[in-house]
């Protein structure tokens, strides 16, 4: 976390003077005088090792400072826009995973059939396809020419609104996570244990998910934190072209109009997400292999 503040605030300061984009094409004289006395009182004609330090000072009581542009709070800036990026996310991610490991396990079971290599082309197609350009086609293919759903989420609070961003978010994972779980399936069902479960009688869809399933976990929810984390950044440009008000809309605003304060908090947020999807990934360990725990 300390080496993204790091980063994040040295590459800002190297994007230019906010300061000089705000009075960008002012005519007046006196915009001279006005920039200067803005720039003082957002602490910005001090040296950049001593903005460095009350930068991390104020993180660690959660200060985030105000917005240069908007000048409002960030924080408050951050409640209002987070919940519909966690939504996008969430849905994305519940979606991913709901088709993912059924597809992943049914091509397992029919290795180098004609199904598996059909689907496994599939897969690679979709996880090859830009998002942004993928979001286009769903917009132009199902709002434009099918009208079944809203081409744009501004304005609207049903699931209609969030089908077609989440399912453009949620595709890729789907190819790669089929994919995954397939691979992982197939090493398992390779082990002894399951050739001893059939051999006392179990039936087939037992076998599969109770033993097979279970111990194929691990790693696929390794990937899936990973993959949650992920799918926070992954947003920030589905939700410019679905034109949805979350943090990513928020991150690219205020890159553009260098708003050092809302950029260096949203990337510190986005990191943050996928720190703690990695500790909550090492958590769930312990409870699905019971290897993993100690006396």
């Amino acid at each position: 976390m300390w080496a993204v503040m790091t980063v994040v605030f040295f590459l800002m300061r190297i994007s230019g003077d906010p300061i000089d984009l705000i009075f960008a094409g002012d005519p007046r004289p006196e915009r001279i005088e006005e920039a200067e006395a803005l720039r003082r009182d957002l602490g910005l004609d001090r040296p950049v090792h001593i903005q460095y330090v009350d930068y991390l000072t104020d993180v660690l009581i959660l200060d985030f400072g105000e917005s240069i542009v908007q000048n409002r709070s960030v924080t408050q800036m951050m409640r209002e826009k987070l919940p519909a990026t966690l939504e996008l996310t969430i849905t994305a991610f519940i979606l991913s995973y709901v088709i993912a490991i059924p597809v992943g396990v049914f091509i397992a079971l029919r290795k180098n059939s004609g199904i598996d290599y059909g689907i496994q082309i599939i897969a690679m197609i979709g996880v090859s396809i830009p998002s942004f350009w993928l979001g286009i086609l769903l917009i132009l293919f199902f709002a434009v020419r099918l009208e079944w759903l809203p081409a744009l989420a501004v304005g609207g609070d049903g699931i209609e609104y969030l089908i077609l961003p989440a399912l453009t978010i949620a595709i890729p994972r789907i190819s790669f996570m089929a994919r995954f779980v397939r691979g992982t399936m197939l090493d398992v069902l390779n082990q002894d244990y399951l050739r001893t479960a059939y051999s006392k009688g179990l039936r087939n869809r037992q076998v599969i998910y109770r033993h097979g399933l279970r111990n194929a976990l691990i790693p696929i929810i390794t990937v899936a934190g990973v993959q949650l984390g992920y799918l926070v950044s992954g947003s920030v440009i589905i939700e410019r072209v679905f034109g949805i008000q979350g943090i990513g809309d928020m991150l690219v605003d205020s890159i553009s109009g260098r708003d050092f304060p809302v950029t260096q908090a949203t990337v510190l947020v986005v990191a943050l997400s996928i720190v703690l999807m990695n500790l909550l990934v090492d958590i769930l360990y312990v409870y699905i292999d019971p290897r993993l725990r100690t006396e």
